[in-house]
């Protein structure tokens, strides 16, 4: 399976807890604005268990999205500037 996700700032998420067939289920649904037609929808469910896991993963990509960020701008503003004249 291959599934691409991009969430935006004006992404509207919701969850839902249920139980199936004697089985945990969890599930996130969204929608998504695309420009000349009506919004988009998608739903994303598994086990419980999967679901925390995947948050966990979210998380930590989340964190390194903004631990790369902090590095870059420190490499920017350390960075001799070409031309400067001391």
């Amino acid at each position: 399976m291959n599934l691409q996700l991009h969430l935006t700032d004006d992404t509207q998420l919701r969850a839902h807890g249920f139980v199936a067939d004697h089985i945990l289920v969890a599930e996130v649904c969204w929608e998504y604005p695309i420009p000349g037609s009506r919004p988009g929808e998608g739903t994303l469910w598994g086990t419980a268990d999967m679901m925390r896991q995947l948050a966990e993963l979210a998380m930590q990509a989340a964190i390194q999205a903004e631990e790369e960020a902090c590095w870059q701008a420190h490499l920017a503003a350390t960075a001799p500037m070409e031309g400067r004249v001391a």
